[in-house]
């Protein structure tokens, strides 16, 4: 059996978890396909929960982010499986 290929993913880190849990809730109301992963130590220092968004989805997902007032520390692309 082989492992997935590995594909690649938007990642959005935040200063706290509060502003993290806003964010999963605010983009899966609006149907994004979010998940939480950990936050990779480069991304973020202060909260350990990062936001794994498609790749196709990534600037629309900051634009509502903004436009909510949540604030992304750092954005970045990652591989993951």
């Amino acid at each position: 059996m082989s492992l997935p290929a590995p594909r690649e993913f938007a990642v959005f880190a935040f200063a706290t978890t509060h502003d993290a849990l806003d964010a999963e809730a605010l983009l899966g109301d609006l149907g994004f396909e979010v998940v939480p992963v950990p936050a990779p130590p480069d991304l973020s220092a202060n909260c350990g929960i990062a936001l794994r968004v498609p790749p196709e989805d990534g600037d629309r997902a900051a634009t509502y982010l903004d436009r909510a007032g949540i604030e992304v520390v750092r954005r970045a692309t990652i591989l993951d499986v």
